[in-house]
């Protein structure tokens, strides 16, 4: 990105200098470190492997904590002799401070947890109050890229490279908050395989006096919760900046490529889906119409999702009403989100052509 000179660091006076270029590549980097770890102790939960604090996956998360606390760290000593660490600190970067001293809180009272009650099964690993915090924490201390470039008012995107650390940092706090709403997932709860067909002469009572027709509604409420955290930050990208092209496309890429490797890659078409369906919203946002970037994200992913599904299983097990209102409310509910956020069409940023701020 195109940015204003940095203060003069030999000027009189506090230097609050931004995040650096390279600094904020250094988050993204140990953050993405860090959430890799995370699945990878979600993939060994699902797969029954050993159940104890000390893993090969939970050593893959917390030395990824390690390494980006000692980076913030290595931010924060960046001051000149006689001036006070708080004055020069970057804005922000003492709220980064605070989720990392959170999370490393988070992290001892978890060994305890596990020590005194035992290592969490299923839903209960995504509700248990330690993991919770260190979701609060992991939040706020993985957005901190993105919250250096949300504060640069100077800064404008000139092409996807510069902008990558932003693209990324917003795409690992989706699959982040993603991941703690697994139960929720269409990519795992294979939602689509469920059939429920009433029963002439039988009355139909609520919908969870039948597990097909619950598991069916699951399905239908994976798609809708799966849209609104796709389709949140896409906006928020967009009230922003005026992204360049290919930012949606690494976006919706990355979380649908954590989510499908969780599961092994079983499904590894979704993951074209998913780069499908950043590719629909970046053409949307080159041809002006920002505001439909959500939807067509939106259809273009549940569309190939079903789509896939009828080439790999051979059928879609819900009905042709069921799955084609499921896409058009999805859709209905990403339209939603663009009228309720809408601000004003920023002009497009191409490479060597910075657009006003």
């Amino acid at each position: 990105m195109q940015a204003r000179p940095d203060v003069d660091a030999t000027e009189p006076g506090p230097v609050r200098a931004p995040l650096s270029a390279r600094e904020q590549a250094i988050g993204v980097l140990f953050g993405l470190w860090m959430v890799v770890g995370l699945f990878l102790d979600g993939w060994a939960h699902d797969n029954n492997e050993p159940e104890s604090f000390f893993t090969p996956w939970h050593g893959v998360l917390y030395s990824g904590f390690l390494a980006a606390t000692l980076a913030a760290l290595a931010v924060a000593r960046r001051h000149r002799p006689g001036v006070g660490v708080l004055e020069t600190l970057p804005r922000g970067h003492g709220l980064t401070l605070a989720g990392l001293a959170v999370f490393a809180v988070g992290a001892f009272g978890d060994l305890a947890w596990h020590e005194t009650l035992g290592v969490e099964v299923g839903v209960e690993a995504l509700l248990s109050p330690t993991h919770l915090l260190l979701l609060v924490a992991g939040l706020v201390a993985l957005s901190a890229p993105l919250r250096a470039a949300w504060q640069d008012t100077g800064a404008v995107p000139t092409g996807l490279r510069e902008f990558l650390p932003v693209v990324v940092s917003l795409a690992l706090l989706v699959a982040l908050a993603g991941f703690f709403l697994l139960y929720l997932s269409p990519f795992l709860n294979d939602a689509a395989g469920a059939r429920f067909d009433r029963v002439a002469g039988v009355d139909h009572d609520h919908p969870s006096s039948d597990v097909f027709e619950l598991q069916q509604l699951l399905g239908v409420a994976s798609i809708l919760m799966t849209t609104v955290m796709l389709v949140v930050p896409i906006q928020l990208l967009l009230r922003r900046w005026a992204p360049p092209r290919g930012s949606l496309t690494a976006l919706v890429g990355i979380v649908v490529l954590l989510f499908i490797g969780l599961d092994e890659f079983s499904q590894p078409g979704l993951v074209v889906a998913g780069i499908a369906a950043g590719a629909a919203g970046d053409l949307a946002v080159t041809k002006r119409q920002p505001r439909l970037a959500g939807v067509a994200v939106t259809v273009v992913m549940w569309v190939g999702y079903f789509a896939l599904y009828q080439l790999t299983v051979g059928t879609v097990a819900w009905s042709a009403e069921l799955w084609t209102g499921t896409i058009i409310l999805a859709g209905l509910v990403a339209a939603a989100i663009s009228l309720a956020t809408a601000g004003p069409t920023m002009p497009l940023a191409t490479s060597g052509e910075p657009a006003e701020a």
